[in-house]
Formats: structure tokens, C-alpha cells, sequence
């Protein structure tokens, strides 16, 4: 029996919290920790410097902390997870990997600003920094998306992707949590060979996502980005999990 501890970095912003609120509706349970972690960054600074930062910043992540804790426990009056924070001096994209492997983090939640298409979240951001360096699965939440539990799911994927390597645990245990359908994505660039490839990638899912509602859509497009877009836009889904070239899926 295995807690599952859910990292959710926070500057206390209101992006953040709406991220952690995200976090914490789809995965509160008993066996869940939920990390919080809030960084400091001082560019160039000298090491007398940096102490004494460190100490000052450190009380004001503790205070508030004790705030975010409060609004944490009032929003959710029923949560049976439990909350723990972190304070760490680092770049947020430095310090969030070692984090990651010494905690033993399982999954990461983290907000994003500002970022409105899939292409500006996938690159340029700075969740987009963290995404190329984390090797756990990762939820990306945008800082307009409310929760509501994820009916459907949109899933994208090619035949290199569908291997014994990648793991899609996450999405598997979110599916079977919200008995959410999975909508499988392949997008081909040219069209070659696409129908042999559709029922490779068919007869993969289908041993794969036994038990739980699915279909395979394929579409032909130079750009995936663009037609996950477009059929994002055509049929309204809840998440959205894709493959990062690290083999890890991540979603929003």
C-alpha cells in the first residue's frame, strides 16, 4: 500500500491556487499527499546575500503557506488527502526535477499562464521548461480551465508511441475513477500506410484500455498540434493527454 504523492508548485498566485484546486479535485483520497512547493530565485547573487534572502524568504513562504493551507481546508471542508510544504532556493525549472527523484513524486500539477492554445503551453512557457525535463507524468492546468470531472478524454498517439514503454497508468486510473471515455487521436502527417497504422494502434488500445469506454479518430494533418485544435474544437473534451518525446503523458 503506496501513498501517492502529487507535487503542486505555488507562488500563491492566483493561477497557482487554481491549479491546486484543479489537482485536488480530480485526485483527493486517503491514500494521496499532496506536495506543496514554493521556490525562490535569486539571479547572480552572492552567497552572503543569498543567506540572508534565504532566511527572510523562507518566513514569508512559512506565513504563507499557513494562509494557502487555510484556504485549502476551507474550500475543501471534506478533503481526505493530506497537505504537506516545501520551500526550496532555486529556479523553478532547476529545482523542480531533483525534487521530483528525492521526494519520490508520482505525478506533477502545475498551472500555466497566460498560455491560450496547445503550441504556446508545448513551447516558450515555463511549464514548457519543466515539461522537457520531468520524466513523471504531468497535469497542465490553464488558468481559465475549472474542474469538472473528465467524461471525456482525448488521447493523441502514433504507432512509435503505442510501445510496451509508455506508460499511460495515469490515464488508465483517471478514466476508470470518472468512467470517462478515451478518444483516441492519431494523427498522420502524410496519410501513408495510414489505415495499416489505425489498426495496429486500434488493436493496441484495445488491449491496453480493456474495460473502459474508447475509440481511435484519425485525421491527416502536416501539424498535430493543429488537429488536435481542430478536433478539440468540434467535439468539447474535459482533458487532454498527450505523449512528451520523454514517453511521459501529460494532459490539461
Amino acid at each position: 500500500y503506496l501513498m501517492k504523492r502529487i507535487l503542486i508548485p505555488s507562488d500563491f498566485s492566483p493561477n497557482a491556487q487554481n491549479a491546486t484546486d484543479y489537482g485536488i479535485s480530480l485526485f483527493d483520497s486517503e491514500d494521496v499527499s499532496f506536495v506543496l512547493l514554493n521556490t525562490f530565485y535569486i539571479p547572480y547573487a552572492s552567497s552572503e546575500v543569498s543567506y540572508s534572502y534565504d532566511s527572510a524568504s523562507r518566513e514569508n513562504a512559512k506565513q504563507l503557506f499557513d494562509k494557502e493551507i487555510k484556504r485549502i481546508t476551507k474550500h475543501f471542508p471534506d478533503l481526505k488527502a493530506k497537505l504537506e510544504t516545501h520551500f526550496e532556493i532555486g529556479d523553478i525549472a532547476s529545482v523542480i526535477p531533483p525534487f521530483i527523484q528525492r521526494e519520490e513524486i508520482d505525478y506533477l500539477v502545475m498551472g500555466t499562464k497566460g498560455a491560450s492554445g496547445l503550441s504556446e503551453v508545448l513551447v516558450g512557457s515555463r511549464t514548457a521548461s519543466v515539461i522537457k525535463k520531468v520524466d513523471c507524468p504531468m497535469i497542465i492546468v490553464p488558468e481559465n480551465a475549472r474542474f469538472s470531472p473528465p467524461k471525456n478524454i482525448l488521447f493523441t498517439t502514433d504507432k512509435e508511441l503505442q510501445s510496451k514503454t509508455l506508460n499511460i497508468d495515469l490515464l488508465i486510473e483517471i478514466a476508470k475513477k470518472y468512467n470517462s471515455s478515451i478518444h483516441g487521436l492519431y494523427v498522420s502527417k502524410t496519410g501513408e500506410n495510414m489505415d495499416v497504422e489505425a489498426r495496429f494502434i486500434n488493436y493496441d488500445l484495445n488491449l491496453r484500455l480493456v474495460d473502459l469506454k474508447h475509440d481511435l479518430n484519425v485525421s491527416v494533418n502536416e501539424d498535430p498540434i493543429k488537429s488536435i485544435e481542430q478536433y478539440t474544437l468540434k467535439y468539447p473534451v474535459d482533458l487532454l493527454a498527450m505523449v512528451s518525446l520523454k514517453g511521459n503523458l501529460f494532459y490539461r
